[in-house]
């Protein structure tokens, strides 16, 4: 382990005389001071701890600050003036005019609700594309259609199939 170096005969002697009275250590001491920054820097480091009394407020000084505070800024107008009930009824009720009527103005110029319908499909769709047309068409769907068809639309079906094709010009 390291040990410090040794603190001079001077220094020690200063710093004995700094402890004694740091306001005026004597004579000898402010000279070695004044060539001497660590000595001068240590005494300046001990009169910075050294305890001051706390400047006392007098009783009650802090809670009357804030009124003494407000006293000395000027005075103003105040901002806002009063608005009495009828003002504020007379605004609702301009408001509630303005908000039915664009309530009203609005339905007055929608179009029309109009539903959109498909045309009818025929009972039966005749195909006239041919089935290599539909490459993922799958044979069994038309199978399944046929079986859910009740009997009167079956009947329909096979007297359709019965029939000879009519030409068409």
């Amino acid at each position: 382990m390291t040990q410090p170096p040794p603190i001079p005969e001077s220094c020690s002697l200063t710093m004995a005389a700094v402890l004694v009275d740091p306001l005026g250590p004597g004579a000898d001491a402010e000279a070695h001071m004044r060539t001497c920054p660590a000595c001068s820097e240590a005494r300046v480091a001990y009169l910075a701890q050294e305890d001051v009394p706390v400047a006392l407020a007098p009783a009650g000084y802090f809670d009357r600050l804030p009124d003494r505070i407000l006293r000395k800024l000027p005075v103003r107008r105040p901002l806002h003036h009063r608005v009495r009930p009828f003002t504020w009824a007379a605004a609702a009720a301009v408001l509630m005019v303005v908000g039915a009527g664009a309530f009203w103005a609005g339905r007055a110029n929608r179009t029309p609700f109009v539903e959109a319908s498909l045309p009818r499909q025929p009972e039966i769709p005749e195909s006239s594309v041919p089935a290599s047309d539909f490459p993922f068409h799958d044979g069994e769907e038309d199978a399944a259609q046929i079986q859910s068809l009740t009997p009167e639309e079956m009947k329909a079906l096979v007297k359709h199939l019965e029939a000879p094709p009519s030409s068409a010009r």
